[in-house]
């Protein structure tokens, strides 16, 4: 009778948390939501800009549109 290779099986490592301790956790909480708000500022900052420059296009077109006397 042949003999019958046997395969070992591979041992599953255990799983291994991404972070170990509760400051750690609340360290990357912290990072994550600092990176939300510096967006999030950016956003509004653009778009306040953005009216000033409408606002800012619609009084020179005004003031070419009237006539002088």
């Amino acid at each position: 009778m042949p003999a019958l290779a046997r395969i070992p099986a591979d041992r599953k490592s255990a799983y291994k948390r991404p972070y170990k301790t509760r400051s750690q956790r609340r360290e990357r909480d912290r990072r994550k939501h600092d990176e939300n708000n510096d967006y999030k500022f950016l956003l509004r900052v653009g778009l306040a800009i953005g009216a000033l420059i409408v606002v800012a296009v619609i009084c020179a077109v005004q003031g070419m549109s009237e006539p002088t006397i």
